[in-house]
């Protein structure tokens, strides 16, 4: 089954309008990485069969680690391996501001903090 819609459909259908939203450089080059993503902008390969002659194009893929396409079963993967890491018991997300004051140690040391 075939999603009807991509990221890559999304970002294509703004097209040099993503540079009007005010991301930065890092964040353009991840968002272009994955609208060029497997088609013919980053070019392919050409595979025919020598028993049938069917011919397929496969286009290369972005490997940018943000993409649904290139990375998306890595993250399943690595949820479920996350999964088994945890107690059976409820687990509670909590966030807290620590006073400015320790901003400074939390930059150096991070893991004492």
């Amino acid at each position: 089954m075939s999603a009807n819609f991509e990221v890559a459909h999304i970002l294509g259908g703004l097209g040099e309008g993503i540079e009007n939203l005010g991301l930065n450089g890092w964040q353009l080059r991840t968002l272009s990485a994955i609208r060029r993503c497997r088609t013919a902008a980053l070019g392919g390969n050409v595979d025919a069969c020598d028993s049938c002659g069917n011919i397929s194009i496969s286009y290369n893929s972005c490997r940018n680690r943000h993409c649904p396409k290139c990375h998306g079963h890595k993250r399943k993967e690595w949820i479920k391996a996350r999964e088994a890491d945890l107690l059976p018991v409820p687990y509670f997300h909590v966030v807290f501001t620590l006073p400015s004051e320790l901003n400074e140690l939390s930059l150096h040391e991070p893991k004492d903090v």
